[in-house]
């Protein structure tokens, strides 16, 4: 047998570049981007992509097998897999803003450990908004923890899902989050993990955002609960693509306020937009568009200082959802000064600069004075069955606008 269902996708298309035909037209399209080969198959095993899109192992694997002898003869695959035992792999998904000043800064850190220390390390950041790579789509099938990249950088929820945590946060594959010098704000707001399972580095925070003038005589959103009035109904833009809207809003709504508040987000929202698409809109003269707009911190820091917009950080707290780190326990040693860095006060100034709060004692500095966080919790996240009622919450939303 040529192929074997532990190979990642990446192995078996640089072993067997004629293979890539079978992988596009048999449900794995994005392949056909050699950038997306790198980054994603560099980590994903042919076992997992086949149980995410539910094929059959044998009969894929014929195909395979079958373009290969189209074009060359058989050849052992023990002569063609090249292993490295030095090699590590690291896996950030991050919002835009963060992505571009982190992705320089981390540069200079790995090519520190491959220069001075002799690890590569295989590494995709990449931004969590990316419509070709859908990375969450495959956690489900993860059932060996070398499928699991050494170093995981996200603000998603995917890493808390019930089946990852079960087969490997539960059963210690990684790291304890421990001895972090942390923000008091952090602490008084329970961020951090009290399983001490992932790292917390800094929150994305979302604030209202008000255009003056076309508020007219409605009052002034001061908390969340506020947008539940019915006067706002049609008055709010939330972040939103297609049929997909913002589950840290629909959680917080729904922890708090029950199916009601669901209704009521609905029902104050008139439709979603993508952050830069909500600033370009606040910019716009045209009759008719909403006045009031919840976007990252990010975002909103880009309209200050217009005398028309006023940018409000809820009394009751922003809403916020961690930048989260896991490490494998087994890469402890290898990756300590990545993760040291990665603590420290460098990245906290880099998370600030890029108005996502750091969890570092050092950091937060560019807060307003007063400012609070909202977070659901650790434990509620793990008690309710995130995966489920992510998607729940959003249909329900769905029907009721």
């Amino acid at each position: 047998m040529l192929i074997e269902l532990d190979l990642t996708i990446s192995q078996i298309l640089e072993m067997y570049p004629e293979t890539r035909e079978v992988f596009i037209t048999n449900g794995f399209p994005q392949f056909a981007d050699k950038k997306i080969q790198r980054d994603l198959g560099t980590v994903l095993k042919l076992k997992t992509a086949l149980k995410s899109k539910k094929l059959n192992a044998d009969v894929f694997i014929k195909l395979l097998e079958e373009k290969i002898h189209e074009v060359r003869q058989y050849s052992k695959l023990s002569s063609s897999v090249v292993t490295n035992g030095k090699c590590l792999n690291l896996l950030a998904l991050l919002p835009c803003p963060l992505k571009v000043p982190l992705q320089g800064e981390l540069q200079l850190v790995l090519n520190h450990l491959q220069c001075e220390k002799g690890v590569d390390l295989h590494y995709n950041i990449d931004t969590s908004a990316n419509k070709y790579i859908h990375y969450e789509e495959y956690i489900p099938y993860f059932e060996d923890s070398d499928e699991i990249p050494d170093i995981i950088l996200t603000t998603g929820y995917e890493f808390l899902h019930d089946k990852f945590v079960e087969r490997f946060v539960q059963t210690g594959i990684f790291l304890q989050a421990t001895g972090q010098q942390v923000n008091p704000r952090f602490l008084s707001a329970q961020l951090l993990d009290p399983q001490c399972h992932f790292f917390v580095l800094a929150v994305n925070a979302l604030v209202m955002v008000i255009e003056k003038k076309r508020l007219g005589s409605l009052p002034v959103p001061r908390t969340w609960g506020d947008l539940l009035n019915p006067v706002f109904e049609n008055q709010v833009v939330m972040r939103g693509h297609g049929d997909t809207y913002c589950d840290a809003l629909q959680l917080y709504y729904y922890k708090d306020y029950g199916n009601d508040g669901i209704k009521g987000l609905a029902r104050a929202v008139r439709y979603g937009l993508h952050p830069s698409q909500m600033v370009k809109e606040l910019s716009s003269s045209h009759n008719g568009l909403p006045p009031i707009y919840i976007m990252p911190r990010f975002f909103a820091e880009t309209l200050n200082g217009r005398k028309d917009i006023e940018v409000i950080w809820p009394s009751d707290g922003a809403i916020v959802y961690p930048v989260s780190l896991l490490v494998k326990a087994s890469k402890a040693v290898e990756l300590k000064e990545l993760v040291d860095y990665l603590t420290g006060p460098q990245a906290a100034c880099i998370f600030d600069a890029a108005f996502f709060p750091s969890s570092h004692l050092q950091g937060g500095r560019s807060l307003p004075v007063n400012a609070s966080f909202k977070w659901v919790g650790w434990d509620y996240i793990r008690s309710c069955g995130i995966e489920r009622l992510q998607q729940e919450l959003n249909d329900r939303f769905l029907d009721y606008m």
